[in-house]
């Protein structure tokens, strides 16, 4: 008698894309080719396949200041192509807790400026211009957003999220 195999017999071996093999035929993202991953150095010249894998280069230590300048696009079959939001897989935080917090971080670099500390001018200098008034300084320093790239824990949700944003974009611009 033959034993009627389990799913995860049958499942078994398959990669994501065998696992999934039915949904590329006709699935919304069929269209979808290549996924390119850009940091600051430009250091993917090479497509990936998939968002997932792109993503990982850009979490990988390889990666230059992906924080800063990640970008993931998607490339259609047909020409178009997709820059998948930073929001996906950036993510931002406020510098400074609130206005005091901003006002003592100037007023200390202030400080080290006036006591010729050195590198005490260009330290922070992204976040605030030291030559700017005290008021603007504070300002820009409050509305200053650290920006982190999303760790590999969160991939998952995270390609569901570009795979549903993407389907919308590819069948929307028809």
């Amino acid at each position: 008698m033959i034993e009627k195999p389990t799913e995860n017999q049958l499942l078994s071996g398959l990669d994501a894309y065998g696992a999934h093999a039915d949904e590329l035929a006709s699935g919304p993202l069929n269209v979808i080719f290549a996924y390119r991953a850009l940091d600051l150095r430009d250091r993917f010249p090479e497509p990936f396949v998939d968002f997932r894998s792109a993503l990982e280069a850009l979490q990988s230590d390889t990666a230059y200041l992906p924080e800063m300048s990640g970008e993931i696009v998607a490339y259609a079959r047909d020409g178009r192509w997709f820059e998948i939001p930073t929001r996906f897989f950036i993510r931002q935080s406020p510098r400074f807790a609130d206005r005091e917090a901003a006002g003592q971080w100037v007023r200390e670099r202030q400080r080290a400026i006036e006591q010729g500390k050195p590198g005490a001018r260009s330290m922070g200098i992204v976040v605030a211009n030291p030559d700017d008034p005290l008021k603007k300084q504070i300002d820009d320093a409050l509305a200053f957003l650290d920006c982190r790239l999303a760790g590999p824990e969160e991939n998952d949700d995270i390609c569901e999220r570009v795979a549903r944003w993407l389907a919308e974009q590819v069948n929307g611009q028809w």
